[in-house]
């Protein structure tokens, strides 16, 4: 009985030992049972692209007429590329924030490789210049590939106004964007309002007008009208043909009014600002006169030569509704009538008011 006592605390701990072991044996054998609730208001991790192209957007360069223009136009071309979550884009002004900033103060971010947001080794260069000729804006821009070296786009678009410059620079963006980034999902969409529909080349123009003709040898008032169907074949100028009726009356003694005058005229017409709501215009027209009736000059030539100088301004309404103020002489009546000395001659001014539709 002796030689057991040593082994009767063993003896004793063995069954607490071993349900401790079977216990633990079946706490990590239970499978950790979650609610669904809680699986169903998970939230889901939200994983970031990562860009695919480090671009580089260089300062527009431009002639002296439009230094005052680069510096925005290339903000805004660095803004728009960026709504794009395929690229990674930066500017020089923006490694020059950086540096300020003491970020790479060490010169770490000029040894970063290519393809590492920092780094001034980008994949992609974009660079480009703005030039004002007169009224025009010529923009251009070119995409290189740095590591092939090749010029992958170059895009340039030309606008009539000042105004018109944010607009030219986003759709050079997107093209560009197109180049970088052909998947459409990956492009940016525009927010922006649509610009205001503009007459451009190609398109055409149908006008009535009304008028008054004042003629040094009759009454002041002679009225008159003219319907137009013109054709803009330049940004700026329009051919056009008109048909009128004018109505002569005169208080002269001896003298009949109610003369009709049917002028045809061919002409062009030259606006300036054609991007803009405000559009002044000038222009010349060629063309007949015909007259019925025995008057002065008409009884000894019959049908006139026309030769109208006119200018005025024309403003449009929604791009397309045109409202026209314009004032032109007959330089051919007055020129024939005072050596004719009949009636009908003498200095002359036409005062018209009228609408256009573009389209």
């Amino acid at each position: 009985m002796s030689r057991f006592l040593p082994l009767l605390p063993a003896l004793l701990l063995a069954p607490v030992v071993q349900a401790r072991s079977s216990v633990s044996d079946s706490e990590t054998a239970a499978p950790v049972v979650v609610p669904a609730a809680l699986l169903e208001t998970a939230a889901p991790v939200a994983v970031t692209p990562k860009p695919l192209f480090i671009v580089t957007v260089l300062p527009l360069e431009s002639n002296e007429e439009a230094r005052d223009e680069a510096p925005g136009l290339t903000a805004l071309l660095v803004s728009r590329l960026s709504e794009s979550p395929r690229l990674a884009v930066s500017s020089r002004a923006d490694q020059e924030a950086v540096r300020t900033a003491g970020i790479c103060a060490d010169g770490s971010c000029l040894d970063a490789a290519p393809g590492t947001p920092g780094s001034d080794k980008a994949r992609y260069v974009i660079t480009g210049r703005v030039d004002r000729f007169g009224a025009r804006y010529l923009l251009t821009l070119s995409l290189v590939d740095s590591e092939s070296g090749r010029a992958l786009s170059r895009p340039r678009i030309e606008v009539n106004a000042q105004e018109a410059l944010p607009r030219a620079a986003v759709a050079l963006a997107d093209q560009l964007l197109t180049t970088l980034v052909p998947e459409a999902t990956q492009r940016p969409v525009s927010t922006s309002p649509s610009a205001p529909w503009r007459p451009r080349a190609g398109s055409f123009v149908f006008g009535v007008r009304v008028n008054n003709s004042l003629i040094s040898d009759f009454a002041s008032f002679n009225p008159g009208g003219d319907v137009e169907l013109g054709f803009q074949f330049h940004p700026e100028w329009v051919v056009f043909g008109q048909v009128g009726l004018t109505y002569v009356r005169t208080e002269e003694a001896g003298r009949k009014g109610g003369l009709n005058v049917l002028p045809s005229v061919l002409g062009l017409r030259h606006y300036s600002n054609p991007e803009g709501a405000f559009r002044p215009y000038w222009g010349l027209g060629l063309g007949i006169q015909l007259s019925f009736g025995e008057y002065g000059i008409f009884q000894q030539t019959g049908p006139l030569p026309t030769v109208i100088g006119f200018g005025g301004a024309e403003f449009l309404i929604a791009g397309r509704l045109g409202l026209q103020l314009e004032a032109s002489t007959n330089i051919a009546q007055a020129t024939l009538g005072l050596s004719g000395g009949g009636l009908g001659s003498g200095l002359n001014l036409d005062l018209n008011a009228g609408i256009a539709w573009h389209f």
